[in-house]
């Protein structure tokens, strides 16, 4: 493994343990989800369902484990979650400006997620296609000769 890839893997998913394992609180995200419509005896079942996918994808992250689903799933997470959580546009002042950096930042991470999920490059599943099928044709061509 490279340590380069590791780091990368690690930092991207900080975040989403930080918040599995309440280092970071989710008191506002819960008063939020309520205020954009979720009903309130739902929104404590909600928040430990996000929770959870945060902890699981955010472990599989880390240690390299199904990477690539865990990336897509914490990205398809941050999906409604910086729709609601940070909704820039309905917000004037000086709120808006931190409003506006916390839905960037959420759609950078979604970027990174989006690149784990989809890269290719050694040991991915196409490069490996792409080097059996060169293999296939290296040897069928020596079976000619």
């Amino acid at each position: 493994m490279r340590y380069g890839e590791w780091i990368g893997r690690a930092t991207l998913a900080l975040i989403f343990l930080c918040n599995a394992v309440g280092v970071v609180d989710q008191t506002r995200a819960a008063s939020e989800l309520a205020a954009h419509g979720a009903p309130a005896a739902l929104v404590p079942t909600l928040m430990m369902a996000g929770r959870a996918l945060q902890l699981v994808a955010g472990i599989a992250l880390v240690i390299g484990w199904h990477e690539r689903l865990a990336a897509l799933f914490l990205a398809l997470f941050l999906i409604p979650a910086t729709l609601a959580a940070h909704d820039f546009w309905a917000y004037h002042g000086p709120e808006l400006q931190g409003q506006l950096a916390n839905f960037l930042k959420n759609v950078a991470m979604f970027g990174g997620l989006i690149f784990v999920s989809f890269r290719s490059g050694p040991g991915t599943p196409t490069s490996q296609k792409k080097a059996t099928f060169q293999a296939d044709s290296a040897m069928r061509m020596e079976s000619r000769v």
